[in-house]
């Protein structure tokens, strides 16, 4: 028990919440008992989980033999929270907002050996899902936070009870298939031996390992390519080995794989299938995360792969504009963790509210867009004399600025077909000009049934939804004219049509305190033509309003079967 003198324990105490969790003290007050004294520590919201394990684990070490003392965390107030910071005088001219570029350049990608800065949970208990013993195909758009949910997912598994391994396909994307595949089994069959030595290196477990290890060593090693029964051999050698050790140890391992959509597509089924064999009827759990449409995750004939709903379950990460309110709340709790980090008490000390709306729309609800943008953003309001506050124009030119590498992402994401790749980016050129040219709206449907009768061509569509080059608005707008008959709503990313300023005279969907607007771009000289979604209905007018894409513009696009 540690002897801190008590008038010392309140300064004590924001040391070691700084020091063991970043977590900054907003205020201690004591509260003292015959039998014991409590000292209630206030703290931001967002450092509450961490703040009240440190709690805890003070507790034993400002009490006394004589007095028992106990800390009691609770949320602070926001207005303290606000006055207990230095004030931003100088709005983005302020050393703090250079900062928060700084860290949101650094810290926006997540990976194995950087994670989260602070992983934000959402609403829909993703956490919890993934850590379950169950197989998941995690699923999101580049940036949705596949690679952030797998790290943090890993970081809570607890040592005594499960062990892990982490594979990025990006690294082998060049790779043979039967050499990726191995290259899998080297880490498992690595990470076992590692587990194993620990709690008994000379078991028979340890030998079926080593022996194990060293065929997957003499197969990397060997520079011709590898034959498909080579690889097939190891399936039942691995699938022992977890079994015995799994059974013996009491534990459970988790296979996580990132960046599955590296690899191409055709293949991607033989490589499921095989893992699936390594881990058949033992305690370990695949967990792969990819993009849906650059993602074939079995094939019925001959059947091979994982197949939902009996052999695994989805996970969709994507936070979308079809409910545009909960986009925005899970949005600045995300980019305000980087704030606080630097100092920044709260958004709107950079931001004005319009900015933060026109934030959440130009990145379509995807977090990585979401944060780059917002440091883009301050970046262009910088360079305006006498600003203070990000404006909505700071927010668009920083979105036209990122059209570009949106493209050469599609180009990096898909290089593993390059046809692929080409086909999309004419797609792109397809569907903006029947926004700007031909209909001069940026939003517009698809009907389910075009969907249903031409799904190659729309597989084509939903290549740019998965680039956030089109962003998904509603899934289902019903037609008031035809009973039964729906069509899926999308919109025409902001990076397409903004730079300097809005393309004129054509009528886009705007973000204004939670509700979706349709507007006219200045230069249409309508008053009155805004149009606000005040309730559902409206909203549903406003999305049915909209022009149909018609599919037969990619029917030269798409690969679609003869009859």
């Amino acid at each position: 028990m540690n002897a801190v003198p008590v008038s010392e324990i309140p300064a004590f105490i924001r040391q070691e919440f700084s020091s063991r969790g970043n977590v900054r003290v907003i205020d201690v007050s004591v509260k003292a008992y015959p039998d014991e004294t409590n000292y209630i520590v206030l703290v931001e919201e967002s450092d509450l989980p961490v703040a009240a394990q440190i709690g805890n684990d003070l507790d034993d070490e400002i009490s006394s033999p004589s007095s028992r003392a106990f800390v009691i965390v609770r949320k602070a107030p926001r207005k303290l929270v606000e006055d207990n910071s230095s004030p931003l005088v100088l709005g983005v001219q302020d050393d703090r907002a250079l900062d928060l570029m700084r860290l949101i350049s650094a810290r926006s990608r997540v990976s194995e050996a950087q994670p989260s800065l602070s992983y934000v949970r959402d609403a829909h208990l993703n956490l919890p899902a993934v850590t379950a013993p169950r197989h998941h195909l995690i699923f999101g758009r580049r940036g949705a936070g596949k690679s952030a949910l797998l790290v943090e997912a890993r970081s809570t598994l607890k040592p005594e009870s499960a062990i892990s391994c982490w594979i990025n396909m990006q690294t082998l994307r060049s790779q043979q298939i039967e050499r990726v595949f191995v290259y899998v089994v080297d880490e498992i069959v690595s990470t076992v031996l590692a587990k194993q030595q620990q709690i008994r290196s000379a078991s028979a477990i340890a030998v079926l390992g080593a022996e194990l290890y060293e065929q997957t060593r003499s197969l990397l090693a060997r520079q011709a390519p590898l034959a498909r029964e080579e690889a097939d051999r190891l399936v039942p050698e691995v699938q022992r080995l977890l079994k015995r050790f799994l059974e013996a140890s009491g534990l459970r391992i988790f296979i996580f794989i990132d960046d599955f959509y590296y690899l191409p597509r055709i293949v991607q089924p033989s490589l499921l299938d095989m893992l699936h064999g390594c881990v058949r009827d033992c305690d370990a759990w695949l967990k792969i995360a990819s993009i849906r449409h650059l993602t074939r995750w079995f094939q019925s004939s001959p059947p091979l792969g994982l197949q939902t709903g009996h052999d695994a379950e989805l996970l969709d990460l994507d936070v979308t504009l079809q409910d545009p309110a909960r986009a925005k709340s899970f949005l600045e709790n995300i980019l305000f963790q980087y704030a606080r980090r630097v100092g920044v008490p709260t958004l709107t000390r950079l931001f004005h509210g319009a900015a933060l709306d026109r934030l959440v729309l130009a990145s379509g609800a995807v977090p990585r867009d979401y944060l780059i943008l917002a440091g883009s953003s301050i970046s262009k309001a910088q360079r305006r004399p006498n600003a203070k506050l990000v404006g909505v124009q700071d927010v668009n030119q920083a979105a036209g600025d990122a059209a570009q590498v949106k493209v050469q992402e599609l180009e990096e994401d898909m290089a593993a077909n390059v046809a692929s790749a080409t086909r999309t980016v004419e797609a792109l050129k397809r569907v903006r000009n029947f926004c700007l040219e031909d209909s001069s709206y940026t939003y517009f449907l698809v009907g389910y049934r075009e969907k249903e009768d031409w799904p190659h061509r729309y597989n084509i569509l939903t290549d740019l939804l998965d680039q956030r080059l089109i962003h998904l608005v509603d899934g289902g707008v019903s037609d008031p004219h035809a009973a039964g008959h729906r069509s899926e709503a999308f919109m025409l990313d902001l990076s397409q049509f903004s730079g300097s300023r809005l393309k004129q005279g054509i009528r886009v969907l705007d973000f204004v305190g939670g509700r979706i607007v349709s507007r006219k771009t200045r230069g249409a000289n309508v008053p009155g033509s805004d149009r606000t979604g005040n309730t559902p209905l409206r909203v549903i007018a406003i999305l049915r309003g909209a022009p149909t894409f018609p599919l037969h513009r990619l029917s030269d696009l798409a690969d679609e079967p003869s009859y």
